[in-house]
């Protein structure tokens, strides 16, 4: 019988006479790309909530892209009008992507926090009433896992981002010397 030694000896010999011999030593595994179903959770401020949001599978991507298409109008005269809401745009990804959460909101009669559920409702509620900064910390992770939304910004988005943090900059920058006066 042989020990281990022996064992990881003659399969090598067997490798290197395949190699040899022009053939593959990899074993190949076929892929199920039925299966794609990967979540990822974005942890608040707080360190106690999170939202969980999924990668948009082909399904979810063409739900999100009918949902955002821009529709076209063209004049007589030949101009051409886009309608174009970003916020909407903003919107429809957010509900595609976040799938879960682990949030409380405050009872109306006695303040007390109580879990909140998940559900369609709720989501787009916390959507409305969420501050700013949430939602963008959200939607940054959820663009950082679907690379194909980079396709949709333009130059003149990432610009027109730029301009907004210079601005936002400035004020800060302004602040700073306020305090410090």
């Amino acid at each position: 019988m042989e020990d281990d030694d022996q064992e990881q000896a003659r399969q090598a010999r067997k490798e290197q006479s395949m190699k040899d011999a022009g053939l593959s030593v990899e074993e190949h595994v076929q892929v199920d790309y039925f299966g794609f179903d990967e979540s990822f959770r974005v942890d608040l401020p707080d360190g106690y909530s999170w939202i969980e949001h999924k990668v948009l599978n082909e399904g979810a991507r063409r739900k999100y892209m009918n949902r955002v298409n821009r529709e076209v109008r063209l004049q007589k005269s030949g101009d051409a009008f886009m309608k174009m809401a970003t916020g909407d745009e903003r919107h429809a990804l957010l509900e595609e992507a976040i799938v879960g959460w682990n949030l409380v909101r405050a009872d109306k009669k006695g303040g007390e926090t109580k879990p909140l559920t998940f559900n369609p409702t709720s989501r787009k509620a916390f959507l409305e009433s969420a501050p700013p900064g949430i939602v963008d910390l959200i939607e940054k992770d959820i663009r950082d896992k679907n690379p194909w939304l980079v396709g949709d910004v333009t130059i003149e988005d990432i610009d027109d981002q730029i301009k907004e943090l210079e601005e936002l900059r400035e004020k800060k920058v302004q602040e700073e010397e306020g305090k410090e006066s």
